[in-house]
């Protein structure tokens, strides 16, 4: 194992065991016996450090799924049982990990995490996706997305109560159990309409598809970016230039909001729209709109 694997699987203990807020990069390098020096010749930051932790679970659980599917011993379902088996036991074994990044990734200056946790989970979903078909074949494609939240779901509660009651379930049990309720659902569940449907889960699809391209935040953090930098070069004064800074820092905080409230944000891409700011308002605003009616869509 080179420096660079081991910094990451002491990272992934010790964020587990303590959390990532707890974890000093000295103590890091203390466990793996290298000097800090070292460290930053791997890693430019602790947050960067924190990323690769989590790009390569990901990338462990593509390995494992894979040498799955090339067990010809196990029929299909039971690839899939033991596949599910296997991330509830990685997840067990580090679920302060996991539960520590629903905290992280709240928190503003762990910003540049969202963007891959994002990427992270489109591409989970596209592999629980093709395995439920793979096992269910086409006939159930219309409800595949209902099944795949069922699916994530059931493991996602996993973690959370083994935390909560701090005990263990044995995973290839509660894998299987899991598998023989989707049975039930499949088999009597199939008339029933969709709860999510093609155009709600459109951009998942083609983040897994497409892995380079910027997600929506993404794209938004670089358009709220643009206006930004177009106030900073107006010939304004500089109380004009701070309110103009104001409105669009709190448009930004109210877009990210659950339901932005339409009054405030029309009123604040109102106030943002002046000469030497309009295209740079006028795309952010159409932008805004194109995910709010995608949004509405998919509902």
């Amino acid at each position: 194992m080179d420096k660079h694997e081991a910094i990451i699987q002491t990272a992934l203990q010790m964020f587990s065991e303590k959390g990532y807020f707890s974890t000093s990069v000295q103590e890091i390098v203390s466990s793996c016996g290298i000097s800090k020096g070292s460290f930053y010749n791997y890693f430019a930051s602790k947050e960067d450090l924190l990323m690769e932790v989590f790009r390569y679970n990901h990338q462990q659980i593509l390995k494992k799924a894979e040498n799955l599917h090339m067990d010809e011993t196990l029929s299909v379902k039971k690839q899939l049982i033991k596949m599910i088996s296997m991330e509830l036991e990685g997840m067990a074994d580090n679920r302060e990990f996991f539960l520590l990044l629903q905290k992280v990734v709240s928190v503003q200056e762990h910003k540049k995490l969202m963007p891959l946790m994002k990427r992270t989970k489109a591409a989970m979903i596209r592999l629980h996706k093709d395995w439920l078909l793979k096992v269910y074949g086409e006939d159930i494609r219309t409800q595949i997305w209902d099944h795949v939240l069922f699916l994530q779901g059931a493991m996602k509660e996993y973690i959370t109560l083994l935390k909560e009651h701090n005990t263990s379930v044995d995973p290839e049990k509660f894998a299987g159990g899991i598998i023989a309720k989707l049975d039930v659902l499949v088999k009597y569940g199939n008339h029933l309409d969709p709860i999510l449907t093609d155009e709600w889960m459109s951009e998942y699809e083609k983040i897994a598809e497409h892995p380079d391209m910027k997600t929506s935040e993404e794209k938004r953090e670089d358009q709220l970016a643009a206006v930004k930098t177009q106030i900073h070069h107006l010939s304004e004064s500089i109380g004009i230039k701070e309110e103009l800074t104001n409105a669009i820092l709190l448009l930004e905080e109210e877009w990210k909001t659950p339901d932005p409230r339409s009054f405030l944000m029309n009123a604040l891409f109102d106030f943002l729209t002046r000469p030497g700011l309009e295209k740079q308002v006028e795309t952010l605003k159409d932008f805004y709109y194109q995910k709010q009616n995608e949004s509405k869509e998919g509902r």
